[in-house]
């Protein structure tokens, strides 16, 4: 194994105490910035995109109006002194996050940075900060364990402002800072079977919604950088519609879905196996540890395809050095 691919298997095991780490540092003074908001908008680059599309979800069970956008997209928003614009960035370099934060208060909204670097110069930017505590040691890996950890943060947050000790997603923040072990061992495990259930040689469909698109969304990332083979991400209802007719043979899908799967799932696999013959893997989170909701279920499922694209490329490429070429290098994002 390339020192390269040990690093991002530490940054995979990191979510260990990564993600417990981070949320026992959360408190109820951290929620204050979304009190009485006209409106939360999230936005982030790359894997942190993924991020703000999650905090969208974990919030709205909060009662809280939040919009995931692309920062280049906060200029098309109208802002004032009752927004609030989070800038989500691991490194807390992203050049196109930092200007969205700038133009943000420009217009007159308050601003907060969810970042795992505390060193960073971004968290001068912003009014507010909120810092996760992934454990990882450098940024130029790709991010697994501060993506997950900043989804974890939302999730707490989110719990924290219903209040609701006994309620879904607040019993989903305990378990998750129990018992992360087990859900490693269990992601591990499931990402190997994907890893050897996918052809390198032909597409892969990563086809879900709600929280869990989130997690084919990032499984998406970690399969393309990783440049092995090439993975398309699908909402299940746009599949139906368009992405059937690009399928060719040779092709797979992992449907991402929520636990327990319903007969709609089956539904669908049975599909996708025939009549689309596409051959298909059904994922879902753990009976053991039980996470009751699927906002939960997501951080979950989003390990299980971080371990199945390292897997891949260790098994096809182990003296992998580096990316085929960054995005940091080609587009100058940081």
């Amino acid at each position: 194994m390339s020192e390269f691919l040990q690093k991002n298997h530490d940054g995979i095991m990191k979510q260990k105490t990564g993600i417990p780490d981070t949320l026992g540092e959360i408190s109820n003074e951290d929620i204050m910035p979304l009190i009485d908001r006209r409106m939360v908008l999230l936005t982030g680059a790359g894997d942190s995109y993924a991020v703000a599309q999650y905090g969208q979800w974990a919030l709205a069970n909060a009662r809280c109006v939040a919009v995931a956008v692309s920062p280049p997209e906060i200029e098309r928003y109208s802002l004032d002194k009752d927004c609030l614009v989070i800038g989500i960035t691991a490194s807390g370099r992203s050049v196109s996050t930092i200007n969205a934060l700038k133009h943000a208060q420009d217009e007159g909204a308050q601003t907060l940075i969810l970042t795992d670097n505390p060193k960073s110069e971004s968290i001068h930017i912003a009014d507010f900060k909120w810092i996760t505590k992934s454990g990882v040691d450098t940024f130029d890996i790709a991010p697994t364990a501060p993506t997950t950890a900043a989804m974890a943060y939302l999730l707490q947050t989110a719990a924290l402002m219903l209040a609701l000790p006994n309620e879904g997603i607040c019993k989903d923040c305990r378990t998750l800072q129990k018992k992360m072990p087990k859900i490693i061992d269990w992601a591990v495990a499931e990402g190997k079977i994907i890893a050897d259930f996918i052809d390198v040689d032909n597409a892969l469909y990563l086809i879900s919604e709600g929280p869990n698109y989130v997690a084919a969304h990032i499984g998406m990332m970690k399969f393309n950088e990783f440049s092995l083979q090439r993975t398309i991400v699908s909402l299940r209802e746009e599949f139906q519609h368009h992405f059937n007719l690009s399928l060719q043979e040779g092709n797979r899908a992992v449907l991402v879905a929520d636990s327990p799967t319903t007969e709609s799932d089956e539904k669908y696999m049975s599909i996708l196996n025939e009549p689309l013959e596409v051959p298909s893997y059904l994922l879902s989170a753990p009976e053991s540890p039980n996470l009751l909701s699927s906002s939960a279920q997501a951080i979950a499922n989003t390990i299980a395809l971080q371990v199945a694209a390292y897997q891949l490329a260790l098994a096809h490429n182990p003296d992998m050095g580096w990316f085929k070429l960054p995005n940091a290098k080609a587009f100058r994002i940081y």
